[in-house]
């Protein structure tokens, strides 16, 4: 967006916000969109008019890929830079990485080019032509668009991704060169990070700066009272790896690696997911842990592998005459039953996307409080009236299953409705 419109959400900010409320705004940022800034030039060069008219001109080619405007459309334009990215990366990969190191050829722009523009995948391309052929795109360093906000009378509360405050990076910061203040701090991650992206919460100057003096504030610590009242949900499968640690991975859809250990943490996140655990509960069940439980969860925290809510929720299945899916939910998923290309994405109850589609959404509307036979009964005419098959992924394809047993339907009827109940999409009547 424009400058003008910047300082305009800045004001309303300024302007609307209670003295306790938060304005959110995600961006753009250096140091990592350097590299892509390269190629999003090669791309406006490869798909303007000139370039266009001059390979047509070289080929004797007509003008018949440009409208009356004088425009390529827009997938012309894709077309145009998906044909110099793949020469750029031909190129690269032709006279090796040695020779691109000593050409100065950015490692960073012909992965952004491999790995974002040159996909198979259909549905990347709204995010290219979002990212590489908007008017505007304006990234900035994170501490530049603090300095911005504090000149509108806002100020930097935190960003949603808390890996940008607990990052592990830090810890391989000397001491000696550890900044004191928090916004340079961030801002000397974002450089060991080759950060490209931030979604930032501002608040009132005034409001942050009380948040900060009563040591609420994300300035490398979070109070133990503050944690002692949220609610953590999470949940891991394990798996070893051969350096013998233990790998969990997360429902969050995230890989790391933590002390075997600490399985015993997990477990008891497993046991109560999609529900939240008390901190203070864990805490009083295991008296003698307290400082391991303190150090553990402030680290899975910092990876991003949980949750965290202000009051608790419960794992709720369906169960028939005893649940049913949420009365406040039903013209939400309503929306996703009725369109195969919705412009929004379903979330959950902590506001996280998940995949949801037609044929799931209308299942979910099916779980009105009727018993389990009467929605599988109605899951299979859902099938038969709309001739869909049931599918399976094998080896990363999608498998039509011949056989449609009464087991089969059950078997995706039951993954439907973990799904709905991962969410919390269901309620007690």
């Amino acid at each position: 967006m424009p400058d003008f419109v910047k300082d305009a959400i800045f004001e309303v900010g300024k302007n609307y916000l209670s003295p306790h409320g938060l304005i959110y705004i995600s961006y753009n940022t250096y140091p990592g969109w350097k590299g892509k800034d390269v190629l999003r030039d090669l791309m406006l060069f490869a798909a303007s008019n000139e370039t266009a008219l001059s390979i047509a001109a070289a080929k004797d080619i007509a003008r018949a890929e440009i409208d009356a405007n004088g425009e390529l459309s827009a997938k012309n334009k894709l077309a145009m830079a998906k044909g110099f990215c793949t020469a750029l990366v031909d190129f690269s990969e032709k006279i090796g990485q040695d020779e691109c190191y000593k050409l100065g050829i950015s490692r960073h722009t012909i992965n952004f080019a491999k790995e974002q523009v040159l996909t198979n995948n259909p549905e990347n391309e709204y995010y290219v032509m979002h990212e590489y052929f908007e008017t505007f795109n304006d990234p900035c360093y994170f501490k530049d668009f603090v300095a911005k906000a504090r000149s509108h009378g806002l100020d930097y509360v935190a960003d949603t991704h808390l890996q940008s405050h607990f990052s592990q990076i830090f810890e391989a910061i000397p001491a000696s060169m550890m900044p004191n203040d928090r916004i340079i701090k961030e801002q000397f991650g974002d450089f060991l990070l080759n950060k490209a992206f931030r979604c930032s919460i501002l608040g009132l100057k005034e409001s942050v700066l009380e948040l900060f003096k009563a040591g609420g504030g994300l300035d490398g610590g979070v109070k133990k009272s503050v944690l002692q009242n949220l609610y953590f949900q999470a949940g891991f499968e394990y798996q070893n790896s051969p350096d013998g640690k233990l790998e969990i991975i997360s429902k969050l859809n995230k890989a790391h690696k933590i002390n075997p250990e600490l399985k015993w943490l997990c477990d008891e996140f497993n046991a109560l997911y999609p529900g939240t655990l008390s901190l203070k509960d864990l805490l009083e069940k295991y008296n003698q842990k307290q400082d391991i439980i303190w150090a553990s969860v402030a680290h899975l925290l910092a990876l991003g592998v949980i949750d965290f809510s202000a009051a608790p929720l419960h794992a709720t299945g369906y169960e028939g005459a005893k649940t049913r899916v949420k009365e406040s939910l039903r013209g939400y998923i309503s929306y996703f039953a009725n369109t195969d290309t919705p412009v929004i994405g379903a979330a959950n109850e902590l506001n996280a996307l998940i995949s949801l589609s037609p044929l799931e959404a209308k299942v979910a509307l099916l779980c009105d409080g009727r018993d389990l036979g009467k929605v599988l009964k109605g899951f299979k005419d859902i099938i038969k009236s709309s001739g869909q098959s049931l599918v399976q992924i094998q080896n990363g394809k999608q498998e039509k299953i011949e056989t449609q047993t009464d087991a089969a339907f059950k078997g995706f009827l039951d993954n439907i409705l973990e799904k709905l109940r991962n969410a919390g999409y269901f309620e007690k009547i």
